[in-house]
């Protein structure tokens, strides 16, 4: 992972243009469906459907890629000391056009906590947060970190040790560019979102996930 910054420098340059083409196939792709009217709205499924098929039709080797980088930054950032994880945290700020597809791919995360993988994908998810260090707004931060709490409660994962962890190699301070994500999300449970939110949700995903595992373990 040496070359990570020079990977991310140009991917950065790939995303740029890529995103030119995907507005351009997206306007497209709305005209040919009717999507694009003064008198309904369409529908957030049509949107969607729409959105997925001009990703197709720009290519999507890009953003394999992306996903990939993004996987290995978030592996690197654990292993790693205060100060690489501040560059990393810096680095990936900076670029704007990385930086877009690195918070969709955060709020993206909590529907793919499940399955075998749920625990890792879970706990990069939480590494991204704590890169993305409070850069996002603060509403959507809070929206996509109690989803994704529910998400490994539903999928039988103890978020707690996970979020413990992970919080104590997030940025303390407002250095680089970040807001300090490490008092943000030691304090996320006892805050006033969390529990007005979040808190009903995740006790109902842990019962949803207890049930599930006794019906599996059940002698049949």
């Amino acid at each position: 992972m040496e070359d990570w910054e020079a990977r991310l420098t140009a991917l950065e340059g790939r995303l740029r243009e890529w995103n030119v083409r995907f507005g351009q196939e997206l306007a497209l792709v709305r005209k040919e469906r009717g999507l694009r009217t003064l008198w309904k709205r369409p529908r957030a499924e049509d949107l969607r459907a729409a959105a997925e098929e001009a990703q197709r039709r720009a290519g999507t080797e890009v953003l394999s890629a992306f996903a990939a980088l993004a996987d290995e930054l978030c592996d690197l950032y654990e292993q790693s000391l205060p100060q690489v994880r501040a560059t990393i945290r810096a680095r990936v700020g900076s670029l704007e056009n990385v930086f877009e597809l690195f918070w969709s791919t955060i709020e993206q995360s909590p529907e793919r906590v499940r399955g075998p993988e749920a625990e890792k994908v879970f706990r990069r998810a939480l590494l991204a947060l704590a890169i993305d260090d409070l850069r996002a707004e603060l509403g959507q931060v809070a929206e996509t970190l109690g989803r994704l709490l529910v998400a490994a409660a539903a999928a039988g994962i103890d978020w707690r040790p996970h979020l413990a962890q992970v919080a104590k190699l997030a940025n303390r301070g407002m250095g680089g560019g970040g807001g300090g994500m490490r008092e943000y999300l030691e304090s996320f449970e006892g805050s006033l979102y969390f529990r007005g939110e979040v808190a009903d949700r995740l006790r109902e995903a842990a019962r949803g996930a207890l049930s599930r595992s006794a019906v599996e373990t059940r002698p049949r």
